[in-house]
């Protein structure tokens, strides 16, 4: 109970810093990417035109649950025809139709939120450690794909990491560790139905399943294929363009990415491998107003501890290997996805800031250890 009522106050301190953002931060260039997909598919659903969410083509590099999401979100207004009256680096409040652009920034910031209370009930530290991340604080507070994606995978990992643990304790018990199972396996399609890149959890679940069920290999693999099918019917589901043409988008899509990565736009910014490490060392305001990959104002963020929770998580990784190997992991195949992958824009680092936090959290607890050490110490010599 106690660790419950200190998840929702770290998680009011989550929504108030990421719902400032959404009503006062700037315009992104993306936002007016996403919104006006929303609203096509907004203006779809108003006339029942089923056909035209399925075949519409539009921002094809992404898959479209999320963008869906939003277009519920503008159910209850006037539609909106175009963004092409707005102007990135404008504040909100400065463009036409900006209560239906607050409202799919509130949805961005409610899924936020929600990904800061889920790991808070596992270790508070991680959960205040997110609340105040810059990067998490800006990119869960305006209407881009991250914060969805972001809750989903980690609610997957959990609930797979609990039907394993129900059925290694009372295999017997069904309907608990086959629920937890399937709810894991929906979790991920919608992951992998919002933005491709959040899907690499999957990975993550596989082999901590086949580290911890080893000694379990047959139910362990079973297990693991029943999971795979239902995460792709759940993908495939959640995601309607795929259903007239399922193989040829998925390639068209795919190859979207793979070709904007290796883009001369994403060149010309030369960033270097690994400079998803620098964008987790260093706060945003640290960087200059005129750094071309952010729009935000002097007060959009009210702490810059960034460096600290970098700090924090290198001293961590140690424990966070020892005591919850499903997080290192994750962490250990984000970055590697992370550095790999040619396209190194901020809002990426979301893949991997769950697993991070918890890792700052276990670093605080091992330096308090040896402070709480060192002065009982110079408290005995003197």
């Amino acid at each position: 109970m106690k660790k419950t009522i200190m998840a929702l106050l770290i998680s009011v301190l989550a929504l108030i810093l990421r719902m400032h953002v959404a009503y006062y931060g700037p315009l992104e260039p993306d936002e007016f990417v996403y919104t006006s997909a929303a609203a096509q598919y907004n203006l779809a659903a108003r006339h029942g035109d089923w056909k035209q969410i399925i075949d519409l083509s539009y921002n094809i590099e992404h898959p479209i649950f999320y963008k869906l999401i939003y277009a519920a979100g503008l159910m209850g207004g006037k539609p909106i025809p175009d963004t092409s009256s707005m102007v990135t680096g404008d504040g909100l409040q400065s463009v036409p139709y900006w209560h239906h652009l607050f409202i799919l920034r509130s949805i961005s910031v409610l899924f936020g939120t929600a990904t800061v209370f889920l790991i808070s009930l596992i270790s508070p530290l991680a959960g205040l450690f997110l609340a105040i991340d810059t990067y998490a604080i800006k990119y869960t507070g305006v209407i881009y794909l991250e914060a969805l994606p972001a809750f989903t995978s980690l609610a997957s990992l959990l609930a797979a990491h609990k039907s394993r643990r129900v059925y290694q304790s009372d295999p017997e018990n069904r309907k608990v560790w086959v629920g937890w199972l399937v709810l894991s396996s929906l979790l991920l399609g919608m992951t992998a139905a919002s933005k491709y890149m959040y899907a690499l959890v999957g990975i993550v679940i596989i082999m901590d399943s086949l580290i911890q069920g080893w000694k379990h290999k047959r139910s362990t693999l079973l297990g693991l294929a029943v999971w795979g099918l239902l995460a792709s019917a759940f993908f495939f589901m959640f995601d309607p363009i795929l259903w007239n043409s399922p193989l040829n988008q998925l390639i068209k899509s795919v190859n979207f990415n793979a070709n904007y990565s290796v883009s001369q736009y994403v060149r010309d910014f030369g960033y270097p491998f690994w400079q998803p490490i620098k964008w987790l060392m260093i706060s945003i305001p640290q960087y200059s107003n005129i750094h071309s990959a952010f729009y935000f104002n002097k007060g959009d963020f009210f702490i810059s501890a960034d460096s600290l929770i970098f700090i924090l998580a290198l001293a961590g990784l140690p424990n966070l290997l020892k005591r919850n190997k499903p997080m290192f992991i994750w962490l250990v195949v984000g970055l590697i996805f992370l550095l790999v992958w040619a396209t190194k824009w901020p809002q990426y680092i979301l893949l991997v800031l769950v697993p991070f936090c918890i890792s700052a959290s276990y670093g605080c607890n091992f330096i308090g250890k040896v402070l709480v050490k060192l002065r009982s110490g110079w408290t005995r010599t003197t």
